[in-house]
């Protein structure tokens, strides 16, 4: 039987399923098909199991101060936001560069 794997360590059933989730990141692999093979198989490759990993620390986000935030800027990352909320992620990206080189050159002029 085979299964298809990504390198994260994800497993699909079909060639299609490997192709759509795990794009030019998966092998095949051959798997036993006898209960007590594919019972070692499953341990050996950790099919299934949970990492106990303990979470990654969220960063602590503060607001910066009003006077901080270039108007123009703010314009630009909102106008970016609504774009990519109605699907234009390349338009989006184009917005979002301008407004953040705005704010960086407002926060250079500061220093």
């Amino acid at each position: 039987m085979r299964l298809y794997r990504s390198s994260k360590g994800q497993w699909v059933g079909t060639q299609r399923d490997a192709q759509r989730y795990f794009p030019r990141d998966w092998e095949e692999a051959e798997v036993p098909v006898s209960k007590e093979y594919l019972i070692e198989f499953l341990n050996v490759h950790k099919v299934g199991a949970y990492s106990q990993a303990t979470p990654p620390q969220q960063p602590v986000v503060t607001a910066p101060d009003p006077e901080q935030i270039d108007p123009e800027a703010y314009s630009w990352v909102s106008w970016a936001y609504e774009t990519l909320a109605r699907g234009d992620k390349a338009e989006a990206l184009k917005m979002l560069e301008k407004g953040l080189s705005k704010q960086k050159e407002l926060v250079n002029d500061a220093q």
